[in-house]
């Protein structure tokens, strides 16, 4: 009993070192908005250029908002590229 309860408080440290915190949020909504960025400018396409751009919209939106896509690891995969990224700058 005692390795489990040592083992989940090492995996909790370093998920509140590495992932829960604010930085990494900030990281995530880059990801975020780096990952939707296609809906929107196929948005702004139909909205200025012509309707039709909607098709490609919602053809983008539903097939990464389909139940068995990998939308959310992939975007996690980003921030934390995008984080490694900058600390490799700062360096």
């Amino acid at each position: 009993m005692g390795k489990v309860k040592e083992r989940t408080k090492k995996v909790w440290q370093w998920l509140r070192k590495n992932a829960l915190n604010k930085q990494m949020i900030v990281y995530v909504l880059i990801a975020e908005a780096i990952f939707w960025s296609p809906c929107v400018v196929t948005a702004l396409l139909a909205l200025i250029v012509n309707p039709w751009w909607w098709t490609a919209f919602g053809a983008i939106c539903a097939f990464w908002a389909g139940p068995f896509t990998p939308a959310v690891p992939l975007q996690i995969g980003l921030a934390v590229l995008i984080k490694k990224i900058v600390e490799r700058k700062k360096k």
